[in-house]
């Protein structure tokens, strides 16, 4: 289905895939040249923070093995305004209401030959949240499969509610059991969007070729942290009643100053 815009809009059965099953895939969102232009920007971005990682590691990155890469929207005005296009306001606002803002975004690339797998987790594991339920979206920079480890979940797992993580020396652990999950491979340009408390994993890199994605999520406009308090402000408010509330690019100064809403 298609707004009278002519941008993609979820139909009723893609929202109650979601609500029962704890995730959609939405096929080629966007095209192979949008890709290419975000994709050159990531991988400059993913070659500083792999330089910083040397022969070492930082808990879930590992040097020629994965790397993860934070805030990326604050560091290049192409990926912000990537980040607040009208198909992710479509998309917050329909799965979570009419307020949106940037939670988190991050790349994460696997290297070839990467011999690991990354544990099964709820992304609620890593930073507590209020609402518990937040939205992210893993966009294939590249053709993501099975032998270059993509991503597993567990279909209707997020029905648990929070369960309690475990540290391991390659990420926190919220399931041990048998259960293999299934995978979701994605086309360049495709992405799932999962609930914050579905169960996912990712299995090692079996390729010759380097596994990227984007992980991208959204959270309700004032989520913050019940441990602490503080307002997650970790990027722009994307939408209001509804509609795109982005204006041009935003500095992590600005939100944190609260002058980041250009509504």
């Amino acid at each position: 289905m298609r707004r009278d815009d002519g941008m993609p809009k979820l139909t009723e059965a893609q929202l109650k895939q979601y609500d029962e099953l704890g995730y959609i895939v939405l096929e080629h969102l966007f095209n192979e040249a949008e890709i290419d232009v975000i994709r050159e920007h990531i991988d400059k971005l993913d070659e500083e923070s792999a330089r910083r990682l040397s022969e070492g590691r930082d808990f879930i990155s590992a040097a020629n093995q994965i790397n993860f890469t934070s805030h990326l929207n604050y560091q290049h005005p192409d990926i912000q305004r990537f980040i607040a296009d009208e198909r992710f306001v479509d998309l917050t606002t329909t799965i979570l209401g009419p307020d949106t803002r940037l939670y988190w975004d991050q790349s994460v690339y696997k290297r070839p030959e990467a011999n690991r797998d990354f544990p099964w987790h709820q992304d609620n594991g890593y930073v507590p949240t209020e609402p518990v339920h937040y939205l992210t979206c893993w966009l294939a920079l590249e053709d993501s499969t099975v032998d270059n480890g993509c991503i597993w979940v567990q279909p209707g797992s997020h029905k648990q509610g929070f369960v309690e993580h475990v540290y391991s020396e390659i990420g926190y652990v919220c399931y041990q059991g048998e259960d293999p999950g299934i995978p979701v491979e994605l086309k360049k340009g495709s992405l799932v969007a999962f609930h914050s408390l579905l169960f996912h994993r990712s299995t090692p890199n079996q390729s010759q070729t380097t596994r990227k994605g984007y992980v991208i999520q959204y959270s309700v406009v004032g989520s913050y942290n019940p441990d602490t308090g503080k307002e997650f402000l970790n990027g722009p408010v994307i939408a209001r009643d509804g509609r795109s509330a982005y204006a041009g690019f935003v500095t992590q100064d600005e939100v944190q100053q609260g002058t980041g809403t250009r509504a």
